[in-house]
């Protein structure tokens, strides 16, 4: 499981345990899903980062320590 989704998980189940109201609950949604996405697009930039350190390495112009 990605770090984005497990985090994401925690922390929907630590705000929604509880009882809140409708208003509550609708910008707890809100922040949840912020914060869902704002890891899965740094899970992105990760990747990107690392591929594009592979392929220098691959190219010789770059040696690869990580």
């Amino acid at each position: 499981m990605a770090i984005s989704n497990e985090l994401s998980s925690d922390v929907a189940v630590a705000l929604l345990a509880s009882k809140k109201s409708p208003q509550e609950l609708k910008k707890l949604k809100d922040i949840i899903l912020e914060v869902h996405s704002a890891l899965q697009k740094m899970s992105e930039e990760t990747r990107a980062y690392h591929f594009k350190k592979k392929a220098l390495a691959d190219e010789g112009s770059l040696t690869v320590t990580d």
